[in-house]
């Protein structure tokens, strides 16, 4: 496979930096050929696929950074959890380069390092157009579970089809991140949560709903 020539200066930089082989902070940057290899082993995931995932990575964690090369997302970077979740952590390979460092600077492990909530999706419309195609797709909800964090949540009818979806896991995501960006707007979206069908929203709406009440 070829790999994007846009990746090119990405390259060029991690070759002449200390970016290889510091598993003691999570840190193993790929090269050209290890990144080709990866990314074919890895095409299987629906989550990969969707997003033209290129890895970037391998801490041996079983856990990776994956480039985005696909709008909406295009350019971001994609942590590819095996048991937590997946999520965008950084909007572009710079801001993950710079978070690198920072694992070696303060000798943290470099998951530990990601932001608590994602960076939303500059294309916010083409993210929402998005995840519309997708729910009902097969495969497709795992993928909109990665993509829930990258909203700015302002699409309440997206987020109204999400929550009633016969999925539940699909609302308990957006509860999730209502609790972790709480707006008084996104009232009516937690008050649907707690009445899910499913405990699980349910808990979940609560917490984002307790969230919202206590904003000033």
């Amino acid at each position: 496979m070829s790999l994007p020539a846009e990746l090119d200066p990405w390259f060029a930089r991690i070759a002449a930096g200390d970016y290889a082989g510091r598993l003691d902070v999570e840190l193993n940057l790929l090269d050209r050929a290890q990144t080709t290899e990866w990314t074919g082993l890895l095409t299987y995931h629906p989550i990969v696929a969707a997003l033209g995932g290129i890895v970037l990575d391998d801490p041996e964690t079983s856990n990776h950074h994956v480039y985005a090369s696909r709008s909406p997302l295009r350019g971001s970077v994609f942590y590819l959890a095996h048991d937590d979740d997946s999520r965008i952590v950084y909007a572009s390979l710079a801001d993950f380069l710079a978070a690198a460092d920072d694992a070696k600077r303060q000798q943290t492990w470099l998951s530990e390092l990601h932001p608590a909530c994602s960076p939303v999706a500059a294309d916010q419309a083409g993210l929402s157009r998005w995840i519309g195609e997708l729910i009902g797709g097969q495969a497709g909800h795992d993928v909109v579970m990665a993509l829930v964090p990258s909203l700015d949540l302002t699409d309440t009818a997206l987020l109204r089809r999400l929550v009633t979806d016969p999925d539940f896991f699909l609302g308990e995501a957006v509860a999730a991140e209502i609790e972790k960006r709480p707006t008084r707007a996104l009232g009516p979206i937690a008050e649907l949560c707690t009445l899910h069908p499913h405990p699980q929203v349910v808990s979940a709406g609560r917490l984002a709903a307790r969230a919202i009440a206590t904003l000033r």
